[in-house]
């Protein structure tokens, strides 16, 4: 319960950062696109732009949350956390080159509320400002390091046959929820994706290979599934969309089909990790389904940037297969979620208006996450161990709670 109030919280905080980031994405994609399509002069002006906006990403959410999560939600502590941000990148890029990561935006932003909420301001500006500037030269030094563990982790998953695909989704999917894109960058442009003599030039890299016309197993393994992934998210999403609530809907609702067109995941993994830890490790189980699915269906559709809704059109490949696929994985998305749902519940379930007077009451209930729905007049829970039947006089059958006390039919109109 303390771990769902802390990600709630942390949501709440990132609710604009969603929106902000999920447009950045979509434009950054058409960006690539309308590129690919000029002279290659033109094309590095706009690869420059949509390289701009994904690193702006980190500063929306250290700007947004680092404002909300300050007790006073100042402006200025919002705009320090941003300088500091932009000083940790600047430390760090002075030993090792990196791309901005829009999690360390999150985690600069946890610092700077944490100090400016518990300590004076002058030592708080002081204590962050310094810890920025040494956790950047650490992060240039340790990159080298992490760059090596990559680069074994990439030659564990090269050339596993139906493993690889696996576990390429497994860990790629994990590493994108905190936006890092290291394991992709060997996969897709290194030779742990593939070394192919093709029409007479050594290709290296699975997008470089499909980017030469390539449409064999190797795209099967590491690019197709990325449609089928996506095709589960949207049913993750509808079945979730019923359970959230006010603004969260629209957030949901602008993600989610910011995802469908960028075909970056990234951000709707994280507000469904937000939501619940749990639907996440689900996502993560069919998503290793679907990377299965398209390496057994032997699919050739891949992309060449993000992998939106457009490069699918263009590239779509055996469209009944895929089409059928796309309908199985919306329906086992959606199916799982509901399942995790009824288990777990999600942390969207804290916002609930409960009145002061029926706080001890839900607490003997086992808490507002362990109240699943009312079935007529009984109450459906997710643990019965967890009443109270001290406190209340109910009837349990199973997970069905009965009782004659006024506040059970009471809380019913808040659910």
């Amino acid at each position: 319960m303390r771990f769902f109030n802390s990600i709630n919280k942390l949501q709440g905080a990132s609710l604009f950062p969603f929106i902000f980031c999920s447009v950045f994405l979509v434009i950054a994609e058409l960006l690539q696109l309308i590129g690919s399509t000029v002279s290659a002069d033109s094309e590095i002006i706009f690869y420059n732009f949509s390289k701009l906006l994904y690193d702006l990403m980190g500063y929306a959410f250290c700007y947004f949350i680092t404002y909300r999560l300050t007790c006073k939600k100042s402006a200025f502590s919002a705009f320090w956390g941003v300088l500091c941000l932009a000083v940790f990148y600047t430390a760090m890029n002075s030993l090792y080159e990196s791309r901005c990561v829009y999690f360390v935006g999150i985690i600069m932003a946890l610092l700077c509320a944490f100090c400016f909420n518990r300590l004076d301001k002058v030592l708080a500006m002081s204590l962050t400002i310094i810890s920025s500037i040494l956790f950047g030269v650490l992060s240039g030094f340790l990159l080298d390091y992490w760059d090596n563990f990559v680069m074994w982790l990439s030659q564990l998953i090269s050339g596993k046959g139906y493993f690889s695909p696996v576990l390429f989704s497994v860990t790629d999917n994990i590493f994108s929820l905190f936006g890092i894109d290291s394991l992709k960058e060997m996969i897709f442009y290194k030779s742990y994706g593939g070394s192919i003599i093709y029409e007479g030039e050594i290709v290296t890299g699975v997008k470089d290979l499909f980017s030469a016309g390539y449409t064999g197993q190797l795209v099967s393994s590491y690019l197709s599934g990325h449609y089928f992934l996506i095709f589960a998210l949207v049913g993750v999403s509808i079945a979730l969309f019923y359970n959230l609530k006010g603004i969260q809907k629209y957030i949901l609702a602008v993600v989610t089909v910011s995802a469908v067109i960028s075909g970056d995941i990234s951000i709707l993994l994280l507000f469904l990790f937000f939501e619940s830890p749990f639907v996440f490790a689900a996502v993560l189980l069919i998503g290793a389904l679907a990377y299965l699915a398209a390496y057994i269906l032997n699919l050739g559709i891949g992309y060449v940037f993000s992998g939106g809704i457009i490069e699918l059109i263009m590239y779509i490949d055996k469209t009944v297969y895929l089409l059928a696929g796309g309908v199985v994985f919306v329906a086992i998305g959606y199916f799982v979620y509901k399942f995790c749902y009824e288990k777990h519940g999600i942390s969207d379930c804290l916002n609930i208006y409960i009145p002061t007077r029926l706080n001890n009451f839900v607490k003997a209930l086992g808490g507002i996450n362990n109240i699943v729905r009312y079935k007529n007049d009984a109450l459906e829970v997710r643990n019965p161990k967890l009443i109270d039947t001290v406190t209340i006089e109910c009837e349990i059958n199973e997970n069905i709670i009965k009782s004659s006390d006024k506040r059970f039919l009471e809380l019913k109109e808040y659910l």
